[in-house]
């Protein structure tokens, strides 16, 4: 991948359990992402198993799996990176997690760390904060939730993110509320880390019952919104990035009018 960097993010539905259904939408979205030449496509957070509302929680899948296995093949056919939420078992445990997969056949995989009061009753957390070195860009990952812990965002960057991910799955908020609330958020996080932050929600009903709001966000280092949409329906937005920008807003101290304030940090007094 060049320095320039063409990313997509998708609103769209998941129902629970539905694996096949939920595989054959994002095979869709993937196609129409590698026609207007997107290098990265993000999806929502557990776009693959649907996020369990009512009853039991979705079914964990593997490595193994045969819907892992055609995403792979999806990120080779069409020459994308692709971001996808899952629910994850791993040596007896199950998490909530965001895969990506590579043309190359490369897999990383992100587990949360950080869970909401009823996600601890059915999952581990994750122990680690990885950044993942993908073609051209190093990416860190913030599920949901974590969005509103600015120590994640900031760590993220001093390991060497670019951009970070933001998988969702919250029915909280109608589409104005979530713009509202995600101009605030996450437009902090870019700005305060001179990063990039790509955003995207579920829409429509999971299967039981709860209707999620849609939304997609992408934000500049500057905290400027290059894309967005709001409009409570399945939507993807793209926008082009440039890294040099990144380099140059954490290297110059007159980077974009502004600093890089990380670098300013006293660990010290933290504690």
């Amino acid at each position: 991948m060049a320095a320039t960097l063409r990313v997509g993010a998708v609103a769209c539905p998941a129902t629970v359990n539905a694996v096949e259904d939920n595989f054959a939408a994002a095979a869709v979205w993937a196609a129409r992402a590698a026609g207007e030449k997107i290098d990265l496509l993000l999806f929502p957070e557990l776009s693959l198993t649907g996020y369990a509302t009512a009853g039991p929680p979705a079914a964990p899948l593997s490595a193994g799996h045969p819907a892992c296995r055609r995403m792979g093949g999806l990120a080779a056919e069409f020459g994308l990176v692709l971001a996808a939420g899952l629910a994850w078992e791993e040596e007896g445990a199950k998490y909530l997690a965001h895969g990506l997969w590579l043309p190359d056949g490369a897999f990383h995989l992100y587990k949360k760390t950080h869970l909401g009061q009823r996600e601890r009753n059915e999952y581990a957390a994750g122990d680690r904060l990885p950044v993942f070195p993908l073609p051209g860009v190093t990416v860190g990952i913030q599920l949901c939730l974590e969005q509103h812990f600015p120590e994640i965002a900031q760590t993220l960057v001093l390991k060497g993110a670019q951009i970070i991910l933001c998988p969702h799955a919250t029915p909280r908020l109608g589409p104005d509320e979530r713009r509202e609330s995600w101009h605030i958020s996450l437009r902090a996080r870019a700005y305060d880390n001179c990063v990039y932050v790509l955003a995207a929600n579920q829409v429509g009903d999971n299967g039981q019952g709860t209707v999620y709001h849609g939304g997609a966000l992408l934000v500049s280092p500057a905290g400027k919104v290059l894309a967005e949409d709001f409009s409570g329906k399945p939507a993807m937005i793209t926008g082009e990035i440039d890294l040099d920008q990144v380099i140059d807003v954490r290297t110059t101290p007159q980077g974009m009018c502004r600093r890089f304030y990380a670098l300013e940090r006293r660990p010290d007094l933290y504690e």
